[in-house]
C-alpha cells in the first residue's frame, strides 16, 4: 500500500476527478468511436491474411483506414505486407510512408524479409531518399518532450530496481517513485490525453507498448494501486491504445486473465525421463489452449467484444498462425507463454485444463 498524507491524498483524488472528467467532455465532442469503426474492419482483415487472401485483405485495411483519423502502426505494417504480397507496390509505399511519418526508421523496415526483395528497386531509392523529409515531419508532429517525459518515469522505475539490494533495499524509494510516477503520468493524461501513437508516435520500431506503461503495470490490484480500467477502455475508444494492449495492462493490474490475452501455452520438461511415458503429459513441447466450456467462453467473448476485441477462438488462431509465417504482426510478446520445469509434478500441474490448440481450433471449424 502507498504511504500518503491527507493532503497529498486529497490532490491525488482531484487530478483523478478532473482527468475523468476531461475524458468524458472529449467524449461527447462525437470523436470517431474505433471500437464500433475500426477494430471489427481490422479483425475482417487479418482473418482473410489467415485465409492467404491478401488482396481482399488489403481492401478491408483500406476501408479501416479511410474510417478513422489515425489507424494503427502495426495495421499500416501488414498491410504493406499485403500489397507486396499482391505486387501492388504502390500501396506498399504509401503504407511504409505512412510508418515513416509515425517515427518508425527505415532502418527497422529494411530489416525485415519480406520488403527486401523491393530494396534494389528505382521505388526503393526514392523512399530511401525522401525518408529525412518524412523523420523531420514525424518530429515536428509528434509532441517528443512529453516521450521524453514518459521516458523518464520508465528510468526512474528501473534505477532503484536494478540498484545493488534492488526492492530489499529500497523498497520504501521504490513506493514513492511509484506513486510520483501514477501522479505525473495522470497530469499528462489530464493535459494532452492518453499518449498513444497519436500523441507521441511509435518510437523507432513498431512497439507493442511504450516504456512508460511499466507505471501502469505497478499499479496492481493486491498492493492497492491505481486503477486505469476506465481509462484504458476510453483511451481505446478514441484509437490511442489497442484493444489488445489495453486488455493486457488490464489483466496485469487485476492479477486475472479475464480477456485471455495469453492465448497459447507451452511446457516443456528438463528431464525426459520423468516426463516421458506419462499419458497426462502428451501435450508437452505443443501448443495449447485453456479448455473453456461454452458459458465461459461467452462470458470471455462478451468483455473482449466490449473494448474491440476478438473472439478468443480467433485470436488464438491469429497467434498459432504468426507463428508460422512472422511476415506478419498478428501476435503480441504476452500472447504465448513457454515454461521449462524440471519434472512431472510441474508439468501436470502447468498443463491441467490446456488441450491442443490445433485440435481445440479444428474442431470448432467443423
Amino acid at each position: 500500500m502507498f504511504l500518503v498524507t491527507p493532503l497529498k491524498s486529497l490532490r491525488f483524488t482531484l487530478l483523478v476527478f478532473a482527468v475523468l472528467l476531461l475524458q468524458q467532455a472529449r467524449s461527447e465532442n462525437k470523436e470517431t468511436d474505433y471500437i464500433k469503426a475500426y477494430y471489427p474492419v481490422i479483425h475482417e482483415a487479418e482473418m482473410l491474411v489467415l485465409s492467404k487472401d491478401y488482396s481482399a485483405a488489403l481492401d478491408k485495411y483500406a476501408e479501416a483506414f479511410k474510417a478513422v483519423p489515425a489507424p494503427f502502426a502495426r495495421d499500416y505494417y501488414n498491410a504493406a505486407v499485403c500489397a507486396t504480397l499482391t505486387e501492388n507496390y504502390a500501396q506498399t509505399y504509401s503504407y511504409l510512408q505512412a510508418l515513416a511519418l509515425k517515427g518508425v526508421k527505415l532502418s527497422f523496415i529494411e530489416k525485415q524479409e519480406v520488403f527486401k526483395p523491393l530494396q534494389e528497386s528505382k521505388e526503393w531509392k526514392k523512399l530511401q531518399k525522401k525518408y529525412p523529409k518524412y523523420r523531420k515531419k514525424y518530429k515536428r508532429h509528434a509532441n517528443l518532450d512529453v516521450r521524453a517525459d514518459l521516458d523518464e518515469l520508465y528510468a526512474r522505475d528501473k534505477y532503484f530496481r536494478f540498484a545493488k539490494g534492488g526492492l530489499r533495499v529500497y523498497a520504501d524509494t521504490l513506493r514513492k517513485i511509484e506513486n510520483e510516477n501514477v501522479d505525473n503520468l495522470l497530469r499528462t493524461i489530464q493535459k494532452h490525453g492518453y499518449p498513444g501513437e497519436k500523441l507521441i508516435g511509435v518510437g523507432d520500431t513498431i512497439e507493442q507498448l511504450p516504456r512508460f506503461s511499466i507505471v501502469i503495470e505497478r499499479q496492481t490490484t493486491a498492493k492497492k494501486g491505481f486503477d486505469f480500467s476506465d481509462i484504458l477502455k476510453e483511451a481505446v475508444q478514441k484509437g490511442d491504445i489497442s484493444p489488445q494492449a489495453a486488455a493486457y495492462l488490464m489483466e496485469t493490474q487485476k492479477g486475472t486473465r479475464y480477456y485471455k490475452t495469453r492465448a497459447l501455452v507451452r511446457v516443456a520438461c528438463t528431464n525426459k525421463k520423468d516426463c516421458e511415458g506419462d499419458k497426462k503429459l502428451k501435450a508437452l513441447n505443443k501448443y495449447l489452449v485453456e479448455d473453456l466450456s461454452k458459458k465461459e467462453e461467452k462470458k470471455v467473448n462478451d468483455l473482449r467484444a466490449e473494448i474491440g476485441l476478438e473472439p478468443v477462438d480467433d485470436y488464438r488462431r491469429k497467434v498459432l498462425y504468426s507463428l508460422s509465417d512472422n511476415r506478419f504482426m498478428l501476435g503480441y510478446r504476452w500472447s504465448v507463454a513457454n515454461y521449462i520445469v524440471p519434472g512431472r509434478d510441474a508439468a501436470e500441474e502447468l498443463t491441467r485444463g490446456l488441450v491442443s490448440a490445433e485440435t481445440a481450433l479444428t474442431a470448432k471449424e467443423k
